[in-house]
């Protein structure tokens, strides 16, 4: 699933995505505690993926719920790349 496709209402969704794009290129070169924490963050940003997914597919009530978790998601995520980053 390409990220450029998505329509999400979720705030920071897309600054997010592109932080993502950025560190794997960098990671690939990059130090073995680097890579250590992508690993530990792939998980999560795949379960966000999935989450995404289901809010587009997902009825009006459901959208709340789901947009909550995924924004905890994402706030999980920006603080570990935020890790990275500074560690590279």
């Amino acid at each position: 699933m390409s990220t450029a496709t998505l329509t999400v209402p979720f705030t920071g969704y897309e600054s997010l995505a592109q932080l993502r794009d950025d560190l794997k290129v960098r990671i690939h070169l990059g130090e073995m505690d680097a890579r250590d924490q992508w690993q530990k963050l792939e998980p999560k940003w795949w379960e966000l993926q999935r989450r995404v997914t289901a809010v587009e597919k997902a009825s009006a009530g459901a959208v709340q719920e789901i947009t909550a978790a995924a924004d905890l998601l994402i706030e999980e995520l920006l603080k570990g790349y935020a890790q990275i980053r500074k560690a590279l």
